[in-house]
């Protein structure tokens, strides 16, 4: 496949994907930075916030036609930017979230807000999930089944890991203790002072990758801790393959990476984000990894649970690059 790729992102994940892929074309496509609330609830400080969400949406538009038209565009994989459809090329929704998960309280919502999703999804040509359609998948019931009447592909778990050639040289760090941070302020900073502040009591070698491409500094630490801002993808594997015991957020893509890589870890939910909540449930009670509460985070409680190699068998059969074969041949 020799097709010229434009990557078009903003903020953190522009700054992230430049560093990853170097040799890429990259433009700016300014987005909507949401709000989040300190609590453990997060849909109140949406709800206030959704005039502006929807006007990022027709602002997402209106940009991206500028974009097809400058840049003469063939198509367009949206991932997971509402607003990112062209009228004028062949545009893909890539998403592993059809179906959103709501508090209790307000779960009488859910009806309409996928009522939104599927007018939202009618405006591309086809949804692409990141998963597999079968019945032992990592999405659950975020993304099965599919919406009826929107052509809907499963084309595998994606992983930027699942490429890099395992290697005799491994990492000159060989952490007791690997926490990868991701995620929406001010949580991140959150569980990363949890985390310093008992670290200073557990004297174990511990590597935090803080999640912060863009960051220059880094706070001071005890000396059996080491802080990094930003790793290359490489990098990224061999701390993975190395560490003892893996610490993350239970986002999409961090569970991705993992599997890809064959290795659990405890997965602490961003509070008040229903979605990383029902994932690291779910995974639980597939025995792939385990699950701990932000309130509740314990590090002695976490290194009582090694990262042990896990075989998520499907993934061995991902359907990515046959899929993209078949797509492309279509355009």
């Amino acid at each position: 496949m020799d097709q010229n790729v434009i990557v078009a992102a903003d903020r953190a994940p522009l700054a992230l994907l430049e560093k990853a892929f170097p040799k890429h074309e990259f433009i700016q496509f300014p987005g909507f930075a949401p709000v989040y609330s300190r609590g453990n609830s997060q849909i109140f400080s949406m709800a206030k916030q959704s005039p502006l969400i929807l006007h990022q949406i027709e602002k997402d538009h209106q940009n991206l036609e500028q974009f097809v038209k400058l840049h003469k565009l063939d198509a367009v994989i949206s991932d997971n930017r509402f607003g990112a459809y062209s009228k004028q090329v062949h545009s893909v929704f890539m998403t592993h979230q059809l179906h959103i998960r709501l508090p209790s309280p307000v779960a009488w919502l859910t009806h309409g807000i996928e009522k939104f999703n599927k007018h939202i999804l009618n405006n591309y040509n086809e949804c692409w999930i990141p998963d597999f359609e079968d019945e032992i998948n990592l999405s659950g019931e975020l993304s099965h089944p599919p919406f009826h009447g929107i052509q809907t592909h499963y084309i595998g778990a994606l992983s930027r890991l699942s490429n890099i050639q395992n290697s005799d040289k491994h990492s000159e760090f060989k952490p007791e203790l690997l926490i990868l941070l991701s995620g929406p302020e001010p949580h991140r900073s959150l569980l990363e002072n949890i985390c310093l502040t008992q670290l200073t009591a557990i004297k174990i070698d511990t590597i935090i990758l803080r999640g912060l491409p863009e960051e220059k500094n880094i706070p001071k630490v005890p000396e059996h801790v080491k802080l990094f801002n930003h790793v290359s993808t490489a990098q990224i594997f061999k701390l993975i393959q190395a560490a003892k015991t893996i610490v993350a957020r239970s986002g999409y893509s961090t569970i991705m990476d993992l599997v890809a890589m064959g290795k659990t870890a405890v997965l602490i939910p961003t509070p008040g984000q229903t979605e990383q909540e029902y994932l690291a449930s779910l995974l639980e009670s597939k025995g792939l990894f385990k699950k701990m509460n932000q309130q509740d985070a314990n590090l002695n409680d976490v290194l009582k649970h090694t990262s042990e190699k896990v075989d998520f068998l499907p993934y061995k059969k991902t359907l990515l690059e046959k899929h993209l074969r078949h797509w492309l041949q279509k355009l």
